[in-house]
């Protein structure tokens, strides 16, 4: 399920039709899936034209029927497209609008029923964060045994809200100002985290941060389960969500360089100074969190088909560049994900 798939650039469900495609994971007849076609969410067509197709309106019987047909379900993006994003080239300088997005009634109702019938669960970052509403999410998070905390949060390559390259959105440096009452005078590199109420904290390379890009450590029983790297650097956006079920556990940590500045600061506004990148549960059902934007990764297609493509694709990897998050998803996303669905569908094979 991808709500966000705008224009063909930000189709977010990429990075999980490169995994499928490239070890052969196929439909039932055999043929590929589409990243054009086989999913649920938004469809933008020409010029303000689009179709939605989701599962809005299905009774309850009919998303019965839908949980036996389907082994897994991955909820890559709940977030929608708004009015200043879509159609591209929008002009408009009014109030933005919802065009569509956020959880419904009936896609709970779906997880609700794959989950009974231990069916495998993927989710990802913005899952449970607005536009779904309150009471959506807490049913999410009860039937998933995680919280989201409210905190989102990213690394910046450059602070500077003047920066020719415009690393920086340009609400960030507005909310600040009025929040607290100072002009912006970061340039280095960093990290923003921003809670739901809009609360804002910036963490400065040097001041508050050794290093600030952000780190993703799994240790070695999860390693060697997985086949992801030990210590992988992230650039993307991340969440903070905590297991809040007796089996739902970290399958991998968010970890950060802070000076003892950063540390006071993340102290003062309650935020932990590490946590999870990954949640899983394998008991009683199969259920994995992925706390971060994983999934947006604009990756390649030269060598989907070729075996060793993993490699070859790390050999042009630019792993010194923290905006390039090609590295992360074929040293982490690719990995993790091919065994997940693989040992899922080796369960349901000897079953």
């Amino acid at each position: 399920m991808d709500k966000t798939s705008y224009t063909e650039y930000n189709i977010r469900h990429r990075a999980i039709n490169w995994v499928l495609k490239h070890y052969r994971f196929v439909k039932p007849n055999g043929k590929d899936y589409s990243p054009d076609n086989d999913y649920f969410g938004f469809y933008p067509g020409e010029e303000a034209n689009y179709t939605i197709r989701d599962l809005s309106g299905l009774n309850p019987l009919e998303i019965s029927r839908l949980s036996i047909q389907y082994q897994a379900a991955y909820y890559v993006d709940s977030y929608g497209v708004y009015s200043n994003m879509y159609p591209e080239g929008n002009t408009n300088d009014g109030p933005v609008e919802k065009i569509y997005g956020g959880l419904a009634r009936e896609d709970l109702l779906f997880l609700e029923n794959m989950l009974k019938a231990d069916k495998l669960i993927m989710a990802e970052f913005i899952f449970l964060a607005p536009p779904t509403q309150l009471a959506e999410r807490r049913r999410a998070e009860q039937m998933l045994g995680i919280e989201w905390q409210g905190w989102t949060g990213r690394f910046f390559h450059s602070l500077d809200k003047n920066h020719p390259d415009r690393f920086l959105p340009g609400w960030i440096p507005e909310l600040y100002e009025a929040q607290y009452g100072e002009s912006w005078a970061f340039s280095r590199a960093g990290v923003v985290f921003v809670h739901e109420d809009q609360t804002l904290v910036v963490l400065e390379e040097e001041l508050h941060l050794d290093n600030a890009l952000p780190h993703i450590h799994t240790n070695a029983d999860m390693r060697n389960k997985y086949g992801v790297t030990e210590k992988i650097s992230y650039p993307g956006w991340f969440d903070i969500t905590l297991p809040v079920s007796e089996t739902a556990r970290a399958l991998s940590w968010y970890e950060f360089d802070f000076t003892p500045e950063g540390e006071k600061l993340l102290r003062q506004h309650q935020i932990p100074l590490r946590f999870p990148a990954v949640l899983f549960d394998e008991s009683p059902k199969r259920m994995y969190y992925f706390a971060g934007d994983f999934g947006h990764n604009p990756v390649s297609r030269r060598f989907i088909r070729l075996k060793g493509a993993k490699y070859a694709e790390l050999f042009l990897a630019d792993l010194t560049d923290p905006t390039d998050k090609s590295g992360f998803f074929l040293a982490y996303y690719l990995p993790l994900v091919k065994s997940i669905i693989g040992n899922y569908q080796d369960e349901i094979v000897a079953f």
